[in-house]
């Protein structure tokens, strides 16, 4: 099986993934569940959180991009770098949801972070 039920019901295939399969429903429902770091923190930390943080920190016409810059993690979680690092069909699967992500939402498909501006951004 290579395919997920999300909190809408839908079925995402990672062997195939559709940008018809992705829903901000679900983008935001697994984001405000899925905490950064593993956990490792004082206190619950979601990858949701940690969005609309991102979107404050940059001028208001790349807010929509600085939110949505993890919300491919709605599919394939929050893995530590380290461990990501290891492993290079996870880091495959990663970037091409990414991109069906980006390209649902009309998002470049060259994120914003990669930029100097806003490289300290993405906390």
């Amino acid at each position: 099986m290579t395919w997920i039920s999300t909190f809408t019901g839908r079925h995402f295939n990672y062997t195939a993934p559709s940008v018809d399969d992705v829903d901000i429903h679900d983008i935001a429902h697994h984001l405000s569940l899925i905490n950064r770091f593993c956990g490792a923190t004082h206190w619950p930390y979601s990858v949701a959180q940690h969005s609309i943080g991102a979107s404050y920190l940059v001028p208001p016409e790349f807010a929509f991009e600085a939110l949505m810059h993890d919300a491919h993690e709605a599919y394939v979680s929050d893995m530590m770098s380290p461990l990501k690092l290891l492993l290079p069909d996870y880091q495959r699967v990663e970037n091409n949801v990414e991109v069906i992500v980006r390209l649902r939402y009309g998002l470049p498909l060259k994120t914003i972070y990669g930029h100097p501006r806003f490289c300290n951004t993405d906390f």
